[in-house]
């Protein structure tokens, strides 16, 4: 469905509107899991994540009549950042949709953006549901978060810097919520099967994994998790399930005492802050040889995380890593 051709094509695009982000070898990690491991540093990316690539690509692709439309899109957070930069650097009208359980640290960062902010769903799949419809009702132009073919290859654009910057990849994990990430990078290597593609979520958030096992979307799961990024379920119809159902080689799936213990690691020993979502790609290599011997690149998708959750993590998991 996407080539690795179609995702150059919009790395053109959008270069100049992105930071290349680095990947940064883990030597800690490396010495744990025997493999050597690499994180992609998409925490460091413009907005703090990933999401801006998907979000340029999908304006880019925006012809000039439907431009002077109202934009309209849903998200627990990153996507709602991005689009409130794109917003406030392109000038267009945004109309944003929250769910109700949204992060206050990700509320808070989107004060600075000139974008209508509503709070509408108990998740993240009835927060997108309820932006669709009133994108069609209003005759608006949707920026989803993952359900668009030109998100998708946006978010397909770390696949190709990985590539530069490590050709000897041997496997690439990444989160997943609703699955424009991995989507993207899977479809950038889907005629290399020399690559593995790792797809990683929370145990009470497993959404694609179970959709995938029973082979049609589940609906979204009632448990807590602290990775909120990937919480919230899969649309109906979503394009991203055919892709990851395809395209993704396995699934590692973390419960909520790994995830704790996961950020700790990367926050004792690399000194950095990172989401909870990216720890998800971190707990394997800590629980696990299976990858000995392999280069190994986690996807670090963003860097905010609530500052309660951070003290708590720090105070009852930063002694395993002393």
């Amino acid at each position: 469905m996407i080539s690795q051709k179609d995702i150059e094509i919009t790395y053109n695009n959008i270069k100049d509107g992105i930071n290349k982000t680095p990947l940064m070898f883990s030597p800690e990690l490396s010495k744990i899991s025997g493999a050597n491991v690499y994180l992609k540093m998409e925490s460091l990316q413009r907005t703090g994540s990933f999401k801006i690539r998907g979000v340029l690509s999908k304006l880019n692709s925006i012809n000039q009549k439907e431009s002077n439309k109202p934009f309209v899109a849903a998200s627990t957070g990153n996507h709602a950042a991005a689009f409130g930069y794109a917003s406030k650097k392109n000038g267009f009208k945004g109309i944003l949709f929250l769910p109700e359980r949204t992060s206050t640290v990700k509320i808070k960062s989107l004060e600075e953006y000139p974008i209508e902010k509503r709070i509408y769903g108990k998740n993240s799949m009835e927060t997108e549901i309820k932006a669709t419809n009133y994108a069609n009702e209003i005759g608006g132009v949707l920026i989803h978060p993952y359900n668009d073919i030109e998100i998708i290859k946006g978010q397909g654009t770390i696949a190709l810097e990985i590539k530069e910057q490590l050709p000897e990849v041997n496997t690439i994990m990444a989160p997943i919520g609703g699955g424009g990430l991995i989507s993207g990078i899977a479809s950038y290597y889907s005629n290399n099967d020399t690559i593995t593609i790792v797809g990683c979520q929370p145990v009470n958030a497993s959404e694609m994994y179970h959709s995938i096992k029973k082979g049609a979307i589940v609906t979204p799961s009632n448990l807590k998790t602290i990775s909120d990024a990937t919480a919230g379920g899969i649309q109906p119809n979503a394009i991203t399930f055919d892709i990851c159902k395809n395209l993704i080689s396995n699934f590692e799936l973390i419960t909520e005492e790994n995830i704790k213990k996961a950020l700790a690691f990367i926050i004792k020993k690399h000194q950095i802050i990172i989401e909870p979502a990216c720890a998800l790609t971190v707990s394997p290599l800590l629980t696990s040889k299976k990858y000995r011997g392999q280069n190994v690149v986690l996807v670090i998708t963003g860097k905010k995380i609530n500052s309660n959750l951070l003290t708590e993590i720090s105070h009852n998991y930063g002694h395993y890593y002393s």
